[in-house]
């Protein structure tokens, strides 16, 4: 929220992040706002202050920054993992023919033991499917991160409607006063400027619940609904 002139609305829009479980709440400019309206869910709703826009951008782009690289790292260590039991030969044993022939695979099992090779076999590929599973899923947040954009809610020449915007899986949206809008730095950062459709007489609506309708358009292209 930017140079937010109603003290009311940011309450109303905590209380909304909090319903739609937003991670956090940036707040630009005075710490100093009516709690009022966000019922007391300020005290377990994530909310942080910034001085300027700039730094609230910056700050974001270095969290998803962060993000990528400990998601990079932990995917190096998975294949390393991989990597290193291949390399010592573990589960070699189901390749050996005198193995095969004895029905057995006794290098997988403990010392002393033996291990039918059906569930060495299966033992072996429960493990590796466990690693690829853990890879694909790390591949797909990656991606996701690397997909975040900035996005600027504003009615300006240029802007798309929000009717036929895919919003991305992360993303920092930025909301400005009711009358002023945003600034033009606010609109400079911002990687797509995106708009609610009105159809009254009146083009406008409070930004408390313009916010509302945009955390709710995110949640109605990635929330799995409720029963």
């Amino acid at each position: 929220m930017e140079n937010w002139t109603h003290d009311f609305n940011i309450g109303s829009m905590v209380r909304t992040a909090n319903a739609f479980q937003a991670k956090r709440v940036h707040i630009v400019g005075p710490h100093k706002w009516n709690r009022k309206g966000a019922l007391m869910t300020e005290l377990y709703q994530h909310v942080e202050n910034h001085p300027s826009i700039t730094e609230l951008v910056e700050c974001w782009k270095l969290r998803i920054a962060g993000e990528i690289a400990a998601a990079q790292s932990q995917a190096s260590a998975i294949a390393l993992h991989m990597h290193e039991n291949a390399k010592s030969g573990r589960g070699t044993g189901m390749n050996d023919a005198a193995s095969l022939n004895e029905g057995r695979a006794t290098e997988c099992a403990p010392a002393g033991n033996s291990m039918d090779i059906s569930t060495a076999c299966g033992a072996e590929n429960g493990s590796k499917l466990a690693y690829m599973t853990q890879l694909a899923a790390i591949d797909q947040r990656i991606a996701e991160l690397k997909a975040a954009r900035v996005i600027a809610l504003d009615i300006i020449p240029g802007a798309v409607p929000m009717e036929t915007y895919r919003l991305p899986k992360r993303c920092l949206m930025l909301f400005g006063a009711e009358g002023p809008g945003l600034s033009e730095k606010a609109l400079e950062l911002a990687d797509d400027v995106v708009y609610i459709s009105q159809f009254g007489s009146v083009r406008s609506i409070n930004a408390g619940a313009a916010a509302a309708v945009s955390m709710h358009a995110w949640i109605a292209q990635h929330a799995a609904p409720q029963s």
